[in-house]
């Protein structure tokens, strides 16, 4: 039976204030290969380890075998990142969201392609979020219904081409049906007006980066 959502561990920068709000119930809990590290700030073991284990310490390496932990070890040198493998599997898994943590942070050629990643096959109409340090960043393509509250900040950058058809509800520099281009910042920093603020994209994939936290 699929669980009703996962939660994905990077080896990138966490804070545990970014799993406030989130519905923890009945999830998958992955380690993606170091990230197994952050598990010690939640007092309790993965349900599976993914990844090369290159950057895997003894200690925890030697808990998660001690506490039955799934291990899924694959060779370092592979056509994917341990994130894709890891991100393909929570796919699988789950029915509902899929929350990323510790993707952001370090390396930015990284960072870039965990984000990219989103695109994929197996992300298709799917909720799938990544979250660092109060803030969440995710794909619109057609329609999203954003929640949040008064004053907090709303992005908008169309990825990899142009956008067609950007029109949003609920933001204080409203869009009408406009084009947003790749080298330009027409969708950069707007602020949510209410609890919630709708966007709708015509054409193209709008990433959406929600700072929603202090941090």
């Amino acid at each position: 039976m699929l669980q009703k959502r996962a939660f994905i561990f990077l080896n990138g920068d966490f804070i545990p204030e970014d799993l406030s709000g989130l519905d923890k119930p009945h999830a998958c809990w992955i380690a993606v290969d170091g990230g197994v590290r952050h598990f010690d700030h939640l007092a309790r073991l993965p349900e599976v380890l993914i990844g090369d284990l290159d950057s895997v310490s003894k200690e925890d390496l030697a808990k998660c075998l001690a506490a039955g932990v799934k291990i899924m070890e694959f060779p370092p040198i592979k056509d994917e990142t341990d994130f894709e493998l890891a991100l393909s599997y929570a796919a699988r898994q789950v029915s509902g969201p899929i929350y990323i943590l510790g993707a952001l942070g370090g390396r930015i050629d990284h960072a870039l392609a965990n984000i990219s990643l989103l695109l994929g096959k197996q992300c298709k109409d799917r909720d799938i979020q990544i979250i660092s340090a109060g803030t969440a960043l995710f794909f619109i393509h057609q329609h999203s219904v954003i929640a949040g509250k008064p004053g907090e900040t709303i992005s908008l950058i169309p990825w990899g081409a142009i956008c067609e058809g950007v029109s949003t509800r609920g933001l204080r520099f409203p869009l009408d049906d406009e084009t947003l281009f790749p080298e330009k910042s027409r969708g950069i920093s707007n602020v949510m007006l209410n609890h919630e603020a709708e966007v709708f994209c015509r054409k193209g994939s709008l990433l959406c980066v929600h700072h929603f936290g202090k941090a």
